[in-house]
């Protein structure tokens, strides 16, 4: 980049001057009379130090700079401010990732200080630097394993330099004594597959159909066709059973997704004008630490953003039907238990509805009933 100078130029014989610089092969740009013994010129950066060699008699004064030499001019006036400011940056960057305070909202004290002392074991604790967001969640998930049976759920949220955690503690039931006794009886219809009978008698065989309300498994003892004892049944009917869907769903889809990307950027505010020194898109916002004075309308700080991937897609009837099938089977899996799993599904019928597809599905399903 070149670098210019605006000069002002005084002596008598102002002429002579120039005769001087000609004969010395120093290139002026530009000159501006002011008077008999007063003028302006625009030179080459390279030619001032020519100028000062032979300027004599003559006043040289620098008016004005332009190129980089104007802002290494700037740069120098004002290194000082701009020293302090990205001090002041980094020192603002340091604090706003370090935990000043924890907050643990609950009312069991006793549980509160096990929590407090699980999080220290992992460096969650005041003065020590934040975690980023899969510190964070694997935290977590260690901490609500570890106290199963105390901790139903569990949050930690970055508020500032400040940590809150909430959780919701496990209730425990108390025990009943219940002296009835009880036949295992049909929640549903459908075809017996298995029986497991632990105290009783069974009364069903498989292959065998069975309606809501049906016995299965009578707690009646019988022998000679006399009840000679009663205990409640205990044992496991499964059942082929039957499930329809009807489910509606989109064309257009869009869908939001924070990845693990994060940054701690500075910003300034003056007015209503949002200043950010580097800019960023598809990033969410929060401020996490920041200087406000309303008086003069000046604000600086930092603010923590998130990367956002934005999904958009426009499915084809036949990648919708699909989408609609799988999220079927998804919620119809959700429903069972570990031991219980679809035996079979198929697709009944479908249509499109403008922006959406609608679609009745059948599912055959293997569960328990009893």
């Amino acid at each position: 980049m070149n670098s210019y100078l605006l000069l002002k130029v005084e002596g008598r014989n102002i002429n002579k001057f120039l005769l001087k610089c000609e004969s010395n092969n120093i290139n002026i740009i530009k000159v501006i009379y002011k008077s008999y013994k007063s003028i302006i010129i625009l030179i080459n950066e390279k030619e001032y130090k020519k100028i000062l060699r032979i300027k004599s008699i003559y006043k040289i004064k620098i008016i004005n700079f332009f190129g980089f030499l104007k802002y290494k001019y700037l740069i120098n006036k004002y290194k000082i401010f701009l020293i302090s400011f990205f001090i002041g940056i980094i020192l603002l960057i340091m604090l706003s990732n370090i935990i000043f305070e924890i907050d643990i909202i609950g009312d069991n004290n006793d549980l509160n200080n096990e929590i407090k002392k699980e999080l220290s074991n992992y460096g969650i604790e005041k003065y020590k630097f934040k975690k980023n967001y899969n510190q964070i969640t694997n935290i977590k998930t260690k901490i609500k394993k570890k106290y199963k049976d105390n901790i139903e759920w569990i949050e930690i949220k970055e508020n500032g330099t400040k940590y809150i955690i909430n959780y919701v503690e496990r209730k425990k039931k108390e025990e009943k004594i219940d002296n009835e006794i009880y036949s295992i009886v049909s929640k549903k219809s459908g075809i017996i597959k298995d029986i497991y009978t632990y105290k009783g008698i069974s009364l069903i065989e498989p292959s065998n159909y069975v309606s809501k309300g049906d016995i299965l498994i009578s707690s009646d003892i019988m022998l000679n066709d006399e009840v000679k004892y009663r205990e409640s049944a205990e044992g496991k009917v499964y059942a082929e059973t039957w499930y329809k869907v009807n489910i509606e769903y989109p064309y257009n889809y869009e869908e939001k997704k924070y990845t693990n990307k994060t940054r701690i950027i500075p910003y300034i505010k003056i007015g209503n004008k949002y200043i950010e020194l580097f800019k960023y898109k598809h990033y969410d916002r929060k401020k996490s630490i920041y200087y406000k004075n309303k008086m003069i309308g000046f604000e600086i700080g930092l603010e923590k953003i998130r990367n956002i991937i934005t999904t958009n897609k426009k499915y084809s009837n036949k990648e919708a039907l699909k989408k609609a099938e799988s999220y079927s089977k998804e919620k119809i899996l959700d429903k069972l238990k570990d031991d219980e799993y679809i035996i079979k599904q198929k697709t009944l019928n479908f249509y499109s509805n403008g922006s959406k597809i609608i679609v009745d599905i059948f599912f055959s399903v293997y569960e328990e009933i009893g």
